[in-house]
């Protein structure tokens, strides 16, 4: 079996909009925009250029996600069309290596007549429009130059991480420390609110010991931020990993050293940080997520290239956006009750927030 055709076995078992009604018209959708995001990534690389480093893996991911709707629109429109397509580079693709934007613009356009034979209802028409976007995509890879079958193999990498067909969660990554060097394993801090109703203060206790700082929003518009110590305690729950709360909690791996100094050093603690602010900006524009069952795949994109190095770096996608989520659940909760107590259940990963009595 070609790789073409174990990747549409593949990308069958995937595909969620296989329900809807109209299925076809989707993924004809879906395929064009994804086209319009290789165009969008070549305008970047044309405006940044060596600014740009993240051109090649951001245009295999958006080919990538082409080719599955390409192969979903072929499997469901046209069975045998798949078993016929060629996979060697087209003759003329040698002459477009300086100056991709033609063959991205013709690209463009078979996709673009594949949506309206679909309007149409026109087998013939679109079998032929499929075959000449998937001449297009061939000759934009090989311009680019990007390997489709390379491109296959980080979507299906990319869907495995957000979207597995059974979740398990990483191992904490502490395990092997000695138990004083751990992440309590199941503890509850209350989140007590403070200060006065035009300044409200959060102050954190653990143990009937104050830890911490006392939190203000720090931003002229009042917006909870006072609360953000949660995610670091649901990145704890849901991650098994915090170098916020390592820090706050003096759990830190001192007896190895590249873990000391590494995963749970300053500049850990910063990335920390800053990712709860980066999300916690999204997530004000999208009411902290209330009542969404997932998270721009953009953001989750970001995260990865913040944590590269680190040893979060190794979990999927899936466990990234169930943090975030959760994280925010649990703000919400603690935003209402203006305060609250958190139970934190790592091996169960779990986050609970109840009224304080």
């Amino acid at each position: 079996m070609s790789w073409l055709l174990e990747f549409a076995v593949a990308a069958e078992k995937t595909d969620t909009l296989v329900r809807e009604r109209d299925h076809k018209e989707l993924l004809a959708s879906g395929l064009l925009g994804e086209v319009g995001g290789v165009l969008a990534e070549f305008k970047k690389k044309k405006r940044e250029g060596p600014a740009y480093p993240l051109y090649e893996g951001r245009l295999a991911d958006e080919l990538g996600d082409a080719l599955w709707y390409f192969v979903r629109l072929a499997n469901v429109s046209a069975s045998d069309l798949l078993q016929t397509l060629p996979l060697d580079t087209p003759g003329e693709a040698g002459n477009t290596a300086q100056t991709p934007l033609v063959p991205i613009l013709a690209l463009g356009a078979a996709a673009g007549r594949v949506l309206e034979a679909i309007h149409r209802a026109n087998p013939d028409t679109l079998r032929v429009a499929l075959q000449d976007t998937w001449h297009g995509l061939r000759v934009v890879a090989a311009a680019a130059p990007i390997e489709l079958v390379e491109a296959s193999k980080r979507n299906r990498k990319k869907i495995e991480s957000r979207w597995p067909l059974e979740k398990k969660a990483h191992p904490l990554f502490d395990e092997s420390a000695p138990k004083e060097e751990q992440l309590p394993r199941l503890f509850t801090v209350d989140f007590i609110e403070r200060g006065t109703p035009e300044r409200p203060q959060i102050l954190l206790r653990y143990k009937d010991i104050n830890i911490g700082d006392r939190i203000t929003d720090n931003i002229t518009d009042a917006d909870a931020y006072r609360y953000h110590d949660i995610f670091h305690f649901a990145y704890a729950a849901y991650l098994g990993w915090s170098p916020v709360l390592r820090a706050l909690l003096r759990s830190k791996r001192k007896s190895d050293r590249s873990a000391d100094e590494n995963q749970d050093g300053a500049r850990a603690v910063i990335i920390e940080e800053a990712i709860s602010a980066i999300v916690f900006s999204r997530a004000k524009q999208v009411r902290y997520f209330e009542n969404l069952s997932q998270v721009d795949y953009d953001l989750l994109k970001s995260i990865q290239e913040f944590t590269k190095g680190y040893e979060v770096s190794q979990l999927p996608v899936w466990q990234w956006e169930e943090a975030i989520l959760e994280g925010f659940r649990a703000f919400r909760q603690l935003r209402e009750l203006k305060g609250g107590r958190v139970t934190i259940h790592l091996n169960a990963r779990q986050l609970i927030v109840e009224q304080l009595r």
